[in-house]
């Protein structure tokens, strides 16, 4: 039996298209009373050395993404984790430790690129050990 989550994490890339799994996120969240959590990783720019590059998204920013989404109701208690790191599903794993739900986004590939390669949000799917909603994006 699944048990209510108590801590729901959403990961986000917050390039502006993640409306419905922020919205999906804070639904879950509130219905279930739990703590929100956040999650971006950086990937570095392979063309630049290793710790070079400067994380783009900043706290401010995915705070500004709930706002602009209408919640922001929430944007005072919700925690967020800016993370820097190559494996995006690995970066998550390390943080997901007491993590009931993890919420992902996932944007519809075409036919060929589907075919010969996996999506990040499969890649997370395939490495976390909660149950893991994927939502499709706007």
């Amino acid at each position: 039996m699944i048990s209510e989550p108590k801590k729901i994490m959403v990961a986000l890339v917050a390039r502006g298209d993640e409306k419905s799994v922020i919205e999906q996120a804070v639904i879950l969240a509130n219905k279930f009373e739990a703590q929100l959590i956040a999650i971006h990783v950086h990937q570095p720019v392979l063309s630049q050395p290793k710790g070079d590059s400067e994380l783009n998204v900043t706290e401010g920013i995915i705070r500004n993404r709930f706002t602009e989404y209408g919640f922001e109701q929430i944007v005072n208690d919700l925690e967020i984790i800016i993370t820097k790191g190559e494996n995006i599903a690995e970066k998550i794993q390390e943080h997901i430790n007491d993590i009931d739900m993890l919420v992902v986004g996932h944007k519809k590939m075409g036919g060929f690129i589907a075919s010969i390669m996996d999506s990040v949000d499969e890649g997370i799917s395939n490495l976390i050990s909660c149950p893991v909603l994927v939502v499709q994006k706007n």
